[in-house]
């Protein structure tokens, strides 16, 4: 069943399905012919000969290839799988070819050419394993992206444009790549409108590679999509010795030497961070989050994110362009680097140039912070002075004073650093490291989320659904900074009325985490986590105060709220 969405990128490659509606998970079976099927055409029983091990195994990495970008789940059988395979003579027509899905047919077959030196050789990069991952293409509802068929037939349109018709974007294209065309090496994944067009079909694999990875390529790297689900993950260029660009933004290439345009990342991958090669590179920072990225020891040329922007630019002359004018940024020069607040807070060291869109700047021409706070081990009170300042408050929870009121100042994160720029007098801008509380006249701000501000935080939205009051905050703050402990307050919270009124009274312990899965985490409970959570009540015997914070402290609870808690945390201060 074919279907029509209006992007170009997947109607070119789309022809069926195995399912009937798109983006829906699908199980598939697959096995390994022993002879001809008995309804084969002479063209499929010509020659005919089982797949060696080598052959088996080859298809076994590239359906796994497959699976890791898209929901689908294969299974080998003995025989009668959904996808067949085989090899037969094909003389010089193919390599190899393939079946597509139809409606009411139950099988689909691929044969590799046994008459082909591709068809034993199935290392990565090579010709064979780029032509078993195009042929598994067509099986699970793939097509060729433009007019043409070694077989002589071929399936109407639409079709991609020529200057994407090739395997830099699809393995199902017969155009060679850049990288293909100057190496040799054929492109080792899916690429990146097959992982679209894969993913429109059954749905995007979600658990594959969630942790933080970085994926280190070298100069001769095959040409290669990234499809990675989740974590703060890093594009790491350093074994490059020569000239390299780095994009970091879903949908756009990277390239390991001049011109070969080998690396991408497929759409919907957030990619945070990217080391660069030795030769001079060229890195585009991802417009979507923030970004953590580390020069070598060329002239580098970065182009910032709109994010919180963490650039380190090492050695050589380095350069980080801005898209406005000089005037739309604020900027403070401390020892060892510079803030730029502008589309973000970036916090740059070891960058000699900053490029706006009216001047170049030189780091070193910029006027240092006039003055230096520095705290002591324990919990300091520090008052803010005139002009621009750095303030390390050191150890300890530590409070800086300002005298006006919290409209009047802009606070805002710049990496490892809080910026606090004076909007209405003389105060200049600070710079404010290790510093966790700022106190104005009318209330304060916890910069400190990553603590005990935090914990409340989640605290609240967990018990209550709701941001915390100032109040309150403030109230419960000033307890776990007097060491009370984060499970009495949770106590109060679950015997509060506000809790018994959205939670209900009288609950079993397994309405209790039912009742959590609703109003944390919005969803119904899975099977194991929810004996998990009720097993820790029943058998181990938790307190519910427990198990509220096994939930409002969850992996999955944290990353809802990614966004949504503020970097700085009003409060009122109490006592």
């Amino acid at each position: 069943m074919a279907f029509t969405t209006g992007i170009n990128s997947i109607d070119s490659l789309v022809y069926g399905s195995w399912n009937s509606q798109p983006k829906t998970a699908i199980n598939l079976t697959y096995s390994f012919l022993n002879a001809p099927p008995r309804d084969a055409a002479s063209e499929d029983s010509n020659g005919f000969a089982v797949m060696n091990s080598l052959q088996r195994d080859a298809a076994r990495v590239a359906l796994a290839k497959w699976a890791s970008v898209a929901n689908i789940t294969f299974s080998e059988v003995l025989g009668g799988g959904q996808i067949q395979f085989g090899t037969n003579d094909q003389a010089s027509r193919s390599s190899a070819y393939a079946y597509l899905p139809e409606p009411g047919l139950p099988t689909t077959y691929l044969y590799l050419n046994n008459k082909s030196s591709s068809s034993n050789n199935f290392a990565e990069g090579s010709y064979g394993a780029t032509v078993m991952l195009h042929e598994l293409g067509h099986t699970l509802g793939l097509k060729h992206p433009g007019n043409y068929d070694s077989g002589g037939s071929t399936i109407g349109g639409p079709y991609l444009p020529a200057s994407t018709d090739t395997v830099d974007y699809t393995q199902m294209s017969y155009n060679p790549g850049a990288a293909s065309s100057k190496t040799g090496k054929y492109a080792t994944t899916p690429m990146l409108y097959d992982i679209q067009a894969m993913q429109y079909l059954y749905g995007a694999n979600m658990s594959y590679h969630t942790g933080d990875d970085v994926y280190s390529v070298s100069a001769a790297q095959p040409a290669m999509c990234i499809w990675d689900a989740g974590g703060s993950d890093t594009l790491d260029f350093s074994a490059c010795t020569g000239p390299v660009v780095i994009n970091l933004n879903a949908g756009q290439f990277s390239e390991t030497a001049p011109g070969l345009n080998n690396v991408s990342i497929a759409y919907g991958v957030t990619m945070e961070g990217a080391i660069a090669g030795s030769g001079g590179s060229t890195i585009y920072a991802n417009v979507t989050t923030n970004n953590t990225i580390v020069g070598g020891s060329g002239a580098d040329v970065i182009y910032q994110g709109a994010g919180n922007d963490r650039i380190e630019g090492g050695l050589g002359t380095d350069t980080v362009f801005y898209n406005g004018a000089f005037s739309q940024y604020t900027l403070a020069r401390r020892d060892g680097g510079v803030i730029v607040q502008g589309e973000g807070n970036d916090s740059l060291s070891g960058i000699e140039l900053l490029h706006f869109s009216d001047r170049t700047v030189a780091v070193n021409d910029l006027p240092l912070a006039e003055a230096r706070q520095t705290g002591t081990a324990g919990a300091d009170r520090l008052i803010a002075g005139v002009g621009n300042e750095n303030i390390d408050g050191g150890g300890g929870i530590d409070t800086l004073v300002y005298t006006g009121q919290r409209k009047d100042y802009a606070v805002s994160s710049g990496g490892a650093s809080f910026l606090v720029n004076d909007l209405k007098s003389n105060g200049g801008v600070d710079v404010l490291t290790q510093v966790e509380r700022l106190s104005f006249a009318d209330g304060a701000l916890a910069l400190d989320t990553a603590g005990a501000p935090g914990q409340l935080y989640r605290l609240y939205q967990a018990a209550f659904g709701r941001t915390p009051d100032e109040g309150g905050f403030g109230f419960w703050l000033n307890a776990r900074d007097r060491d009370i402990s984060l499970v009495s307050i949770a106590r109060d919270f679950v015997n509060s009325p506000e809790f018994l009124r959205l939670y209900g009274s009288n609950l079993s312990d397994a309405q209790f985490v039912t009742q959590l899965y609703a109003n944390v985490l919005h969803r119904a409970p899975d099977e194991g986590g929810f004996r998990f959570h009720l097993n820790d009540l029943t058998v181990i015997g938790q307190t519910r105060e427990h198990v509220l914070l096994n939930f409002s402290e969850s992996p999955e609870f944290k990353a809802s709220l990614v966004g949504v808690m503020p970097e700085a945390l009003p409060y009122q201060i109490f006592g």
